[in-house]
């Protein structure tokens, strides 16, 4: 797989995008405000349906681009935590992958609880088409291997997380096509449509787990995560 473009349909999205909406906004409560305000967010849906416009492009790699906590892909370096939290000898494939799922900037005229809907819209269908792609994947590696069973995608992670720079987004420029699905990134790393995303998912078997959550937005020097009070407790 390289520089593949993987196109997402509003209706796969769905089954994620709803339920992500409603917890965004905190809709999901009872009583009779609650379910206004959930039909007024779904009102804005229908009104932004044609901006919805998931797609991926991914490329895949085998494990031996990654030596501790920094992957090499085409001279390009990637450096996080995660990589040295993983088994190597586990890992059956790393999909580097750049998404977006459109643009929904509103116009100033339309009205400002609108717009507000319209955002969170665009972050579910983000966070929907990263689940949706997640199980694409995990089909890609069970159809390459004999044993299904064995087979699963660890959540994704990119800039921001385990300690991965932010001013690594433009790294996936340099390997991925990201213009083949009208997604840029400026200087400063600000991606284009803002509702866009760049990451790594990573197929393994069943024994490789990623770092818990306390770990994700870490910023620490792999080097330190041996003194960890995270680590130390879990020990």
């Amino acid at each position: 797989m390289k520089n593949q473009i993987i196109p997402i349909s509003m209706e796969e999205a769905d089954v994620y995008a709803i339920e992500y909406f409603l917890s965004i906004c905190g809709f999901q409560r009872e009583g009779e405000k609650y379910k206004r305000l959930a039909m007024q967010g779904m009102e804005v849906k229908d009104k932004i349906k044609d901006r919805v416009r998931i797609q991926a492009i991914v490329s895949s790699y085998s494990k031996e681009i990654i030596e501790g906590n920094t992957a090499v892909i085409e001279d390009v370096t990637f450096v996080c935590n995660a990589f040295e939290q993983l088994n190597r000898d586990s890992i059956q494939s790393i999909y580097a992958f750049i998404l977006t799922a459109g643009i929904y900037e509103c116009n100033k005229a339309v009205p400002m609880i609108e717009q507000l809907y319209a955002d969170i819209w665009g972050t579910a269908y983000v966070d929907a088409g990263l689940e949706v792609l997640k199980n694409r994947l995990l089909a890609d590696v069970r159809g390459k291997g004999d044993d299904q069973s064995v087979s699963a995608v660890l959540d994704s992670f990119g800039p921001g997380y385990y300690g991965m720079e932010v001013d690594q987004i433009g790294s996936f420029f340099k390997i991925l096509n990201g213009g083949r699905i009208d997604v840029t990134v400026r200087d400063n790393c600000l991606m284009l449509p803002l509702k866009s995303c760049a990451g790594f998912f990573i197929a393994v078997d069943d024994e490789t787990k990623l770092p818990s959550a306390d770990c994700k937005s870490c910023r620490a020097e792999h080097k330190g995560c041996a003194y960890c009070q995270v680590q130390i407790k879990k020990r």
